[in-house]
Protein backbone atom coordinates (compact mmCIF):
# COMPACT_ATOMS: atom_id res chain seq x y z
CA UNK A 1 0.00 0.00 0.00
CA UNK A 2 1.39 3.40 -1.00
CA UNK A 3 1.32 6.36 1.37
CA UNK A 4 2.03 10.04 0.84
CA UNK A 5 3.90 12.27 3.23
CA UNK A 6 3.22 16.02 3.03
CA UNK A 7 5.91 18.45 4.08
CA UNK A 8 4.19 21.17 6.12
CA UNK A 9 5.74 24.51 5.07
CA UNK A 10 4.50 26.16 8.29
CA UNK A 11 6.87 24.01 10.33
CA UNK A 12 9.79 25.34 8.29
CA UNK A 13 8.51 28.95 8.62
CA UNK A 14 8.27 28.58 12.40
CA UNK A 15 11.79 27.21 12.69
CA UNK A 16 13.27 30.01 10.57
CA UNK A 17 11.23 32.70 12.33
CA UNK A 18 12.21 31.37 15.77
CA UNK A 19 15.91 31.58 14.93
CA UNK A 20 15.67 35.07 13.40
CA UNK A 21 13.44 36.31 16.23
CA UNK A 22 15.89 35.10 18.86
CA UNK A 23 18.72 36.90 17.07
CA UNK A 24 16.75 40.17 16.86
CA UNK A 25 15.66 39.94 20.50
CA UNK A 26 19.24 39.36 21.66
CA UNK A 27 20.45 42.36 19.63
CA UNK A 28 17.70 44.59 21.05
CA UNK A 29 18.42 43.58 24.64
CA UNK A 30 22.16 43.98 24.16
CA UNK A 31 21.55 47.55 22.96
CA UNK A 32 19.28 48.23 25.93
CA UNK A 33 16.24 49.06 23.77
CA UNK A 34 12.63 48.40 24.77
CA UNK A 35 9.92 47.18 22.42
CA UNK A 36 8.15 50.54 22.67
CA UNK A 37 11.31 52.38 21.61
CA UNK A 38 11.83 50.03 18.65
CA UNK A 39 8.15 50.39 17.69
CA UNK A 40 8.63 54.18 17.51
CA UNK A 41 11.79 53.76 15.39
CA UNK A 42 10.37 51.21 12.95
CA UNK A 43 6.68 52.27 12.92
CA UNK A 44 5.84 48.59 13.52
CA UNK A 45 3.30 47.77 16.22
CA UNK A 46 4.83 46.34 19.44
CA UNK A 47 2.60 43.26 19.14
CA UNK A 48 4.15 42.42 15.76
CA UNK A 49 7.68 42.94 17.12
CA UNK A 50 6.87 40.60 20.01
CA UNK A 51 5.48 37.97 17.61
CA UNK A 52 8.68 38.13 15.53
CA UNK A 53 10.94 37.73 18.56
CA UNK A 54 8.87 34.81 19.90
CA UNK A 55 8.51 33.10 16.51
CA UNK A 56 4.69 33.38 16.77
CA UNK A 57 3.78 32.76 13.13
CA UNK A 58 0.02 32.75 13.82
CA UNK A 59 0.10 36.39 15.00
CA UNK A 60 1.88 37.65 11.88
CA UNK A 61 0.67 38.38 8.30
CA UNK A 62 1.66 36.50 5.13
CA UNK A 63 5.34 35.42 4.79
CA UNK A 64 6.05 38.07 2.14
CA UNK A 65 5.06 40.78 4.67
CA UNK A 66 7.08 39.09 7.44
CA UNK A 67 10.19 39.48 5.27
CA UNK A 68 9.57 43.23 5.14
CA UNK A 69 9.06 43.42 8.91
CA UNK A 70 12.28 41.51 9.58
CA UNK A 71 14.23 43.72 7.20
CA UNK A 72 13.01 46.94 8.83
CA UNK A 73 13.53 45.62 12.38
CA UNK A 74 17.08 44.47 11.54
CA UNK A 75 18.00 47.82 9.97
CA UNK A 76 16.70 49.67 13.05
CA UNK A 77 19.03 47.54 15.21
CA UNK A 78 21.95 48.41 12.87
CA UNK A 79 22.04 44.85 11.53
CA UNK A 80 21.91 43.83 7.86
CA UNK A 81 18.13 43.73 7.53
CA UNK A 82 18.18 42.62 3.89
CA UNK A 83 20.36 39.60 4.69
CA UNK A 84 18.18 38.63 7.66
CA UNK A 85 15.01 38.92 5.58
CA UNK A 86 16.49 36.77 2.81
CA UNK A 87 16.83 33.92 5.30
CA UNK A 88 13.06 33.77 5.71
CA UNK A 89 11.65 32.28 2.51
CA UNK A 90 8.48 30.65 1.19
CA UNK A 91 9.28 27.10 0.02
CA UNK A 92 6.83 25.23 -2.21
CA UNK A 93 4.69 22.41 -0.82
CA UNK A 94 6.27 19.04 -1.69
CA UNK A 95 4.60 15.65 -1.87
CA UNK A 96 6.62 12.47 -1.50
CA UNK A 97 5.95 8.81 -2.14
CA UNK A 98 6.67 6.23 0.50
CA UNK A 99 10.34 5.29 0.99
CA UNK A 100 9.87 1.74 -0.20
CA UNK A 101 8.45 2.90 -3.56
CA UNK A 102 10.99 5.63 -4.28
CA UNK A 103 14.14 5.10 -6.42
CA UNK A 104 16.14 6.72 -3.61
CA UNK A 105 15.59 3.52 -1.56
CA UNK A 106 18.32 1.96 -3.73
CA UNK A 107 20.83 4.69 -2.88
CA UNK A 108 23.23 4.68 -0.02
CA UNK A 109 22.54 7.26 2.78
CA UNK A 110 25.43 9.46 1.66
CA UNK A 111 23.99 9.75 -1.85
CA UNK A 112 20.52 10.43 -0.49
CA UNK A 113 21.63 13.24 1.82
CA UNK A 114 23.70 14.83 -0.92
CA UNK A 115 20.81 14.76 -3.41
CA UNK A 116 18.38 16.15 -0.85
CA UNK A 117 20.75 18.99 0.03
CA UNK A 118 21.24 19.96 -3.63
CA UNK A 119 17.48 19.94 -4.28
CA UNK A 120 16.79 22.04 -1.21
CA UNK A 121 19.37 24.67 -2.15
CA UNK A 122 18.03 24.81 -5.72
CA UNK A 123 14.46 25.25 -4.47
CA UNK A 124 15.46 28.03 -2.09
CA UNK A 125 17.49 29.89 -4.73
CA UNK A 126 14.81 29.59 -7.39
CA UNK A 127 12.03 30.72 -5.10
CA UNK A 128 14.04 33.66 -3.78
CA UNK A 129 14.69 34.82 -7.36
CA UNK A 130 11.02 34.50 -8.34
CA UNK A 131 9.87 36.47 -5.30
CA UNK A 132 12.33 39.28 -5.97
CA UNK A 133 11.40 39.50 -9.66
CA UNK A 134 7.62 39.16 -9.50
CA UNK A 135 6.50 40.58 -6.17
CA UNK A 136 5.39 44.24 -6.49
CA UNK A 137 7.66 46.53 -4.54
CA UNK A 138 4.71 47.96 -2.62
CA UNK A 139 3.90 44.56 -1.15
CA UNK A 140 7.24 44.51 0.62
CA UNK A 141 6.24 47.48 2.73
CA UNK A 142 5.02 46.08 6.06
CA UNK A 143 1.88 47.25 7.89
CA UNK A 144 2.76 50.46 9.68
CA UNK A 145 1.52 51.64 13.04
CA UNK A 146 -0.39 54.96 13.17
CA UNK A 147 1.87 57.96 13.68
CA UNK A 148 1.72 59.10 17.31
CA UNK A 149 1.59 62.69 18.49
CA UNK A 150 5.24 62.55 19.59
CA UNK A 151 6.32 61.38 16.12
CA UNK A 152 4.32 64.17 14.53
CA UNK A 153 6.15 66.68 16.73
CA UNK A 154 9.47 65.20 15.57
CA UNK A 155 8.41 65.48 11.92
CA UNK A 156 7.50 69.11 12.45
CA UNK A 157 10.90 69.80 13.96
CA UNK A 158 12.70 68.15 11.00
CA UNK A 159 10.61 69.80 8.30
CA UNK A 160 10.65 73.58 7.85
CA UNK A 161 7.13 74.98 7.84
CA UNK A 162 5.95 77.21 4.98
CA UNK A 163 5.25 80.12 7.36
CA UNK A 164 8.71 80.06 8.95
CA UNK A 165 10.62 79.93 5.65
CA UNK A 166 8.53 82.06 3.31
CA UNK A 167 10.72 85.11 3.92
CA UNK A 168 13.92 83.13 3.28
CA UNK A 169 12.84 81.41 0.05
CA UNK A 170 15.31 82.13 -2.79
CA UNK A 171 14.01 83.55 -6.09
CA UNK A 172 13.28 81.23 -9.02
CA UNK A 173 16.49 82.27 -10.81
CA UNK A 174 18.71 81.45 -7.80
CA UNK A 175 22.42 80.79 -8.02
CA UNK A 176 23.18 77.04 -8.69
CA UNK A 177 24.95 76.90 -5.30
CA UNK A 178 21.87 78.14 -3.44
CA UNK A 179 19.98 75.65 -1.20
CA UNK A 180 17.52 73.25 -2.85
CA UNK A 181 13.93 73.92 -1.83
CA UNK A 182 11.18 71.35 -2.45
CA UNK A 183 7.64 72.05 -1.25
CA UNK A 184 5.39 68.99 -0.95
CA UNK A 185 1.60 68.83 -0.59
CA UNK A 186 -0.33 65.55 -0.32
CA UNK A 187 -3.64 65.03 -2.07
CA UNK A 188 -3.96 61.48 -0.71
CA UNK A 189 -2.22 59.29 1.87
CA UNK A 190 1.28 58.09 0.98
CA UNK A 191 4.34 56.50 2.57
CA UNK A 192 7.40 58.73 2.12
CA UNK A 193 11.14 58.72 2.69
CA UNK A 194 13.00 62.06 2.47
CA UNK A 195 16.81 62.07 2.18
CA UNK A 196 18.67 65.42 2.35
CA UNK A 197 22.37 65.47 1.40
CA UNK A 198 22.65 61.74 2.15
CA UNK A 199 20.86 61.87 5.53
CA UNK A 200 17.35 60.46 6.04
CA UNK A 201 15.22 63.33 7.35
CA UNK A 202 11.85 61.59 7.41
CA UNK A 203 10.35 58.12 6.84
CA UNK A 204 6.69 57.42 7.48
CA UNK A 205 3.13 58.11 6.33
CA UNK A 206 1.64 61.54 5.61
CA UNK A 207 -2.06 62.17 5.15
CA UNK A 208 -4.05 64.07 2.51
CA UNK A 209 -3.77 67.81 3.18
CA UNK A 210 -0.34 67.59 4.87
CA UNK A 211 2.25 70.05 3.57
CA UNK A 212 6.02 70.09 4.10
CA UNK A 213 8.98 72.16 2.91
CA UNK A 214 12.36 70.41 2.65
CA UNK A 215 15.79 72.04 2.10
CA UNK A 216 19.14 70.65 0.94
CA UNK A 217 22.53 71.99 -0.11
CA UNK A 218 23.50 69.37 -2.72
CA UNK A 219 20.69 66.85 -3.34
CA UNK A 220 17.27 65.97 -1.96
CA UNK A 221 15.65 62.61 -2.70
CA UNK A 222 11.93 61.82 -2.36
CA UNK A 223 10.69 58.21 -2.43
CA UNK A 224 6.90 57.82 -2.38
CA UNK A 225 4.71 54.73 -2.17
CA UNK A 226 1.77 56.57 -3.80
CA UNK A 227 3.46 58.96 -6.22
CA UNK A 228 0.15 60.24 -7.63
CA UNK A 229 -0.87 61.59 -4.22
CA UNK A 230 2.26 63.75 -3.80
CA UNK A 231 2.34 67.22 -5.41
CA UNK A 232 5.86 68.66 -5.58
CA UNK A 233 7.10 72.20 -6.30
CA UNK A 234 10.85 72.43 -6.93
CA UNK A 235 12.43 75.86 -6.24
CA UNK A 236 9.10 77.70 -6.61
CA UNK A 237 8.17 75.93 -9.86
CA UNK A 238 4.57 74.94 -10.59
CA UNK A 239 3.49 71.99 -8.43
CA UNK A 240 3.23 68.65 -10.26
CA UNK A 241 2.37 65.09 -9.22
CA UNK A 242 5.46 62.99 -8.46
CA UNK A 243 4.08 60.11 -10.55
CA UNK A 244 1.04 57.92 -11.25
CA UNK A 245 -1.43 57.06 -8.44
CA UNK A 246 -0.55 53.87 -6.59
CA UNK A 247 2.98 53.59 -8.01
CA UNK A 248 6.31 53.74 -6.20
CA UNK A 249 8.69 56.41 -7.46
CA UNK A 250 11.98 57.92 -6.32
CA UNK A 251 13.19 61.33 -7.56
CA UNK A 252 16.38 63.20 -6.68
CA UNK A 253 16.52 67.01 -6.95
CA UNK A 254 19.83 68.79 -7.44
CA UNK A 255 20.57 72.50 -7.67
CA UNK A 256 19.91 72.47 -11.43
CA UNK A 257 17.53 69.61 -12.22
CA UNK A 258 15.41 66.71 -10.98
CA UNK A 259 16.60 63.21 -11.80
CA UNK A 260 14.15 60.25 -11.67
CA UNK A 261 15.86 57.17 -10.18
CA UNK A 262 13.06 54.62 -10.05
CA UNK A 263 9.37 54.16 -10.71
Amino acid sequence: MKTKELVNPNALYREQLSELGSLLQAARQQQGQTLDVMAAKTLIRPTLLTAIEQGDLDSLPEPVYIRGLIRRYGDALKLDGETLASQFFTPPSIQRRSWQDSPAAQLRPLHLYGAYFVLLIAAISGLSYVLRQTAPEATMLPPLAPISESELETDKANAVSDDDTSAADPPAAADPQAPIKVRMTLTSQSWLRITSDGETEFEGILQAGDSRLWLADQALTIRAGNAGGVMVSYNDSQAQALGQPGTVREVTYSSSEAISLAQ
